[in-house]
């Protein structure tokens, strides 16, 4: 007896048991995978707000003399990682002779487009120029990169060159990573990243470095250049708590889309 034409095509098109099985493990297994990928992304992201609140104190807490932290005799192994962001004072005189600068780079995050006094440049606040890198001989005897702050491309010969003795407050940075995109010329003495040992056998310094923070020492001539970076630039980070919390919102509603076609697959 021949089976109706409908129930032939059902039982052709009724998938065999080990595609189901197969198929329902595929789908359970990524569900689990994902679940698990966000609430691995909500854990990055308490753990960046911890760093955040970490690197907030240590910014906001009373600079401390450089000699204390990284000691005269210690200063040619440049910043320690764990230093790193640290609040310092130094007294000493810059040698505006060794200046540097580093760049192109857009105007930091948090700064206005001109300081207090100056005339805003062309451009506006999008536009590029160079940080301004000098060193700073210690009373101590040593010596340390300060970077000053950053100066449009244009306003380079506005720069402020203060003289004598003066106490400089800093936030301590390691040096950056180059890549194949990026190459200095330290013979040329041309920087387009911080190169700490570069830069201090280039100018006769320590490979520490210093972000000067803003403060209220008078510029000659009134024009207000290199800009330092406020406090709140340091807390910038790469990947922002927030998208940690969007990266763990894509993963679970992945989770819950497996979980769905798991569900539809053991229902047929």
């Amino acid at each position: 007896k021949k089976l109706p034409r409908r129930s032939m095509a059902a039982a052709t098109l009724k998938p065999r048991p080990w595609v189901k099985i197969a198929q329902t493990t595929f789908f359970s297994g990524v569900a689990a995978g994902t679940a698990g990928l966000s609430y691995w992304q909500l854990q990055r992201r308490q753990w960046k707000l911890a760093l955040v609140s970490e690197r907030e104190a240590t910014l906001h807490a009373a600079p401390e003399p450089l000699a204390a932290v990284v000691p005269a005799a210690a200063r040619a192994d440049g910043v320690a990682p764990e230093h790193e962001f640290r609040r310092v004072e130094c007294r000493g005189t810059f040698d505006h002779r060794q200046q540097l600068l580093m760049g192109p780079r857009s105007a930091p995050a948090g700064v206005d487009a001109a300081p207090p006094g100056a005339k805003p440049p062309p451009g506006g606040a999008g536009m590029t120029g160079w940080d301004v890198i000098t060193p700073l001989r210690c009373t101590d005897g040593g010596a340390v990169l300060v970077n000053r702050g950053w100066v449009p491309r244009d306003q380079v010969d506005q720069v402020s060159q203060p003289v004598g003795e003066l106490c400089v407050d800093g936030v301590l940075r390691c040096g950056e990573a180059g890549n194949r995109f990026t190459t200095n010329d330290a013979a040329q003495r041309r920087f387009v990243y911080l190169d700490a040992e570069a830069m201090a056998d280039a100018t006769g310094s320590s490979p520490v470095v210093l972000y000067e923070t803003p403060s209220q020492r008078p510029s000659p001539g009134g024009g207000g250049w290199p800009l330092q970076r406020p406090l709140s630039s340091f807390l910038e980070f790469h990947v922002k708590p927030e998208t940690h919390l969007v990266y763990s919102a894509t993963w679970a509603s992945l989770s819950g889309l497996m979980a769905l076609m798991t569900a539809i697959r053991l229902r047929r």
